[in-house]
């Protein structure tokens, strides 16, 4: 859909009384929750498969870690991804309820009916006996929502704060996120950090994947990732500051000055180039003056991934290839 139109409709159904029930309808019938394409949980399932094999090149091991996610959303996929590789709990807190039994269970039966493509997902992850034991809990479950996470030791904490949270400091062993992160203020990010160093345990990690790329270039195919870079603050507010796409544009480096300022030492980063957004940098892309000053290879940065930890007994920072 056309970036324009799509953030139009956006913009009025969040003016609208109810805007929650029916932005999800709509989505539900139109959008990107609407039949098998919202069930296929691969993507949340391949990104908990690199957080784990990132946690264990720290040298730990996942079995019985404590996860905390920064951001619920639709679905549990990311738990459901890390229970199966092992994990002892994961709490999930979202500052909105927005969690569906029935996506929960659409992703469920996806991967009934997908078993091996899942299992691809998973890669090694998927050999180990725990792994082979609880996915066939998962396969055989029958029960409500409750029941399920129950069963995989996941909290689900709605409209919590994610700079102020219910949990007992130094309770957790990972705090994590996935595409989360970039629909956060940057002042907000700071508070969140500060918060991770209090409910996180002396040597635990924080294992975050953002996406810093124009998320209307997703299903839009005549933009780039960099698309709303044109635009400054006002004008992109206008487009898209309501409270279902908003996104804070920070570039990968500002991130992780925000980590750094936070105390937090890096253990592991990538960053991913996005070519189109370089090629048209490259050849002119009208950028707002608030980013003419910045480097074409930082602006084109589509993807960051980071480990790290508050502690300073960790090895030190390195940094992966660029793709």
């Amino acid at each position: 859909m056309n970036w324009q139109r799509k953030a139009r409709i956006q913009n009025l159904i969040a003016a609208l009384p109810l805007s929650d029930a029916l932005y999800y309808a709509m989505q539900r019938s139109l959008g990107s929750l609407r039949g098998g394409r919202a069930a296929n949980p691969v993507e949340w399932f391949g990104a908990a498969r690199r957080m784990v094999e990132w946690i264990r090149e720290t040298g730990r091991d996942v079995e019985g870690l404590r996860f905390l996610e920064v951001g619920t959303g639709r679905n549990v996929n990311l738990p459901t991804a890390l229970w199966l590789c092992g994990a002892g709990a994961v709490t999930t807190v979202d500052l909105n309820h927005y969690l569906s039994s029935a996506l929960v269970f659409e992703s469920n039966e996806y991967l009934r009916q997908h078993k091996d493509e899942v299992l691809r997902a998973f890669g090694a992850e998927a050999e180990r006996p725990q792994f082979q034991d609880r996915l066939a809990q998962l396969l055989n479950f029958k029960g409500d929502l409750t029941s399920l996470l129950k069963m995989m030791n996941v909290k689900y904490l709605p409209r919590a704060d994610a700079a102020k949270l219910p949990v007992e400091a130094g309770s957790i062993d990972a705090h994590i996120s996935f595409a989360v992160f970039e629909h956060i203020p940057a002042p907000d990010l700071a508070r969140i950090l500060t918060e991770a160093r209090r409910v996180l345990q002396p040597d635990g990690l924080l294992v975050h994947i953002i996406d810093p790329s124009d998320h209307f270039a997703h299903d839009d195919e005549t933009i780039t990732a960099i698309n709303f870079l044109q635009f400054g603050d006002a004008e992109w507010d206008a487009w898209a500051g309501n409270k279902f796409v908003y996104h804070n544009r920070l570039r990968a480096f500002e991130y992780l000055e925000l980590f750094e300022r936070a105390g937090v030492r890096m253990i592991e980063r990538a960053q991913t180039l996005d070519q189109p957004s370089l090629g048209a940098l490259k050849n002119g892309f009208p950028l707002h003056r608030q980013f003419q000053h910045i480097a074409a290879e930082q602006l084109a940065v589509r993807s960051l991934s980071v480990v790290g930890t508050f502690s300073p007994g960790q090895p030190e920072n390195y940094e992966r290839p660029r793709n």
